[in-house]
Parts: structure tokens; sequence; C-alpha cells
């Protein structure tokens, strides 16, 4: 079996990405298939994120995250949403295979054969899971697995604790806390050896509360600081996805609940009204930590409540079962701050 973990590119920014970010940004002037720029590139032209939420738009979005005209920007590059997460899929395939040839003799690589897993959120409907696989398909990733999202976080996450105090009858509730969803599962260990067993205890369940919710929410908190008619022309300004950056890469993975640390947050060449009441001067606005806190507090609270209702939904079905261990319940996050 040929093995290889691919490292993650480095952006023209220079910014060392925890992850490829799910980004395209499409050239409007060009009509050439790839004519555009993805993941930790640098992009000159409007970005489209979180490209997978596009195959199943039907989503519930929470009321405390501001709405997205995506039809809108999918009309303007004049593609359907499987198109777009086709051309990102194959962007990232193409990249794997040149970094892998750079290690291993290509015609090796051509004879082995290679199979495809790709995560699916645990939320998502018959219709999305058919246009992932369609996406795939047309970016040459076949033949392909699905698999739900926090089913690949809990194998990871139960194989790498393998060794630490696990025992046969534990039960485990792992929040898979992504860019565009957050999604749950439950496991109990039914064998350690020779290799770890598991058996889903209730039904995984999700919602749209991931990390662009935050960004979401950021951007609005802007509008509100620096009104209507100013944030009407600055969401299309160079300053806008300056102070958007700072936010998602910065300040959003440095704040830790602190209600009077302060952030600066800079709109360079944004021409902004100077307002010294929502301490907004020199196009750079002091936002405090309780600033922060209000827009991370909704995503928080209900992430709270989906992991409070696994746990309950597991520790009911033990209870009935009679269970031993009915009450020992943990859980593990797996936290993504970038999408």
């Amino acid at each position: 079996m040929l093995e290889k973990r691919l490292t993650v590119p480095i952006g023209l920014e220079g910014f060392k990405q925890p992850k490829v970010p799910t980004i395209l940004s499409y050239d409007p002037s060009q009509t050439k298939a790839n004519a555009f720029t993805w993941g930790a590139q640098k992009h000159k032209f409007s970005q489209i994120q979180g490209i997978k939420l596009l195959l199943d738009p039907g989503q519930e979005t929470p009321l405390y995250i501001p709405e997205t005209n995506t039809a809108a920007e999918l009309k303007k590059i004049k593609k359907p949403a499987t198109d777009v997460v086709t051309d990102y899929i194959s962007s990232i395939y193409t990249h794997a295979l040149t970094r892998i040839e750079a290690e291993v003799p290509s015609d090796y690589l051509k004879m082995c054969q290679k199979k495809f897993v790709v995560t699916v959120p645990a939320v998502w409907s018959p219709k999305a899971m058919n246009a992932t696989l369609a996406a795939a398909k047309q970016a040459g990733i076949h033949p392909i697995a699905l698999i739900k999202e926090p089913e690949a976080a809990a194998l990871y996450t139960l194989r790498s604790l393998q060794d630490k105090a696990l025992a046969i009858g534990d039960a485990f509730v792992v929040c898979d806390a992504g860019g565009g969803t957050v999604d749950l599962i439950s496991y109990e260990i039914t064998a350690m050896t020779p290799r770890l067993e598991l058996k889903e205890l209730v039904t995984g369940k999700g919602g749209m509360a991931g990390s662009l919710g935050l960004n979401k929410r950021f951007g609005s908190a802007v509008q509100n600081i620096v009104g209507e008619d100013q944030f009407f022309h600055l969401r299309k300004e160079k300053g806008f996805e300056e102070a958007m950056n700072q936010f998602d890469k910065t300040i959003k993975t440095a704040f830790r609940g602190d209600p009077d640390e302060d952030y600066y947050v800079n709109f360079p060449m944004a021409k902004l009204q100077d307002d010294p009441s929502n301490r907004l001067e020199a196009n750079c606005w002091n936002m405090k930590g309780d600033d922060v806190k209000k827009i991370f507090q909704p995503l928080i609270t209900d992430i709270e409540r989906m992991v409070e209702d696994q746990v309950n939904l597991v520790r009911v079905k033990r209870l009935n079962e009679g269970h031993p261990k009915a009450n020992d319940i943990k859980v593990s996050t797996r936290w993504k701050p970038h999408e």
C-alpha cells in the first residue's frame, strides 16, 4: 500500500494554512475552464466559500447567521453548483498527484489501484450525496465511497486514543465542528483487540453552525458599525477583504473569551467616516473582546445544545439497556477554525 501525507500549499500571501481553505475565485473576464484560483492561493476576485454547502441549499440556516445570496454568485460565474465543486475537487486531486509524483515514479503511480473516500456532513440529504458523487466523478475521482464527517472524525480520534485508557463498553460522543457544519456521532467500543471495533449508538445529527458563520457574523457587525450606506461600498473594496482575512486568521483563532481584550481591525484605503463612539477611527476599528464574544455566542450555545442532546440520547439508550456504564460518556471535539 502506498501511503503519502501531503503538505498543505502555502498561499502567495505567505500565511501557513492549517488546512486547505474551501475557496474558489473565478476571473470574470475569462472563459477558460481553469480561469480560477483555489484554496490558499492569492485571490484577486470575489470568493466563493463553503463550496460543499452549494450542494445542499435546502439545509436550514440558523437565524443568527446572516443570509448570503449564493444563487446570485453562481449566476455571475455562469456555472451550476456541481461544476463549482468539481473545479475544487479536481484542483485538490491534481495537486495531490503532483506532490506524490515528486517522490514516486509516475509510471508506478499509474499502475496503482486507487480508491477514494470523501466525507460529507451527517445532515446531508440523499440529493446532496448524489451531487457529491457526481462532482467527484467529473473531477476524475472514481471509484468513490462516502463516509459521514463525524464518523471519520470518530475513527481518527478513537484510534489515536486507543492506548490511552480506553476500555470495552466506553461510550463516546464526537463533535466535528467544521467550517460549514457541526456534526455529531456516538459510538461504543465493542472490542480492543485484535483491532478496535465500534458500534454506533444513536443516529448522528448536526447543524449549520460551522466557523463560516463567525465570518458572516463579523461582516454583519462591521455593517452595524459603519452603517448601511458605507457598507454598501465597503463590502466591494479591498479594505473589507483585508479586514475579513484579519478576523478569520488572527482574531477568530486568538480569542479565548476575555471580554476586555483589544483587537484592531484595519480597513486599508477604505475612507470610512470616523465614529469615536463606536471606536472607529482612521479606518481602524478597536474591536473589544466583548464584540468578539457576541459573534461567537450564538454558535457556541447552539453547539453546546447539540452536544447535550446527543449525550442525553446516548444516556437514555444505555439506561434503558441496563448498561453498567450508562452515565459514563466521553466527549471529544474536533474544531476547524478555518474553512
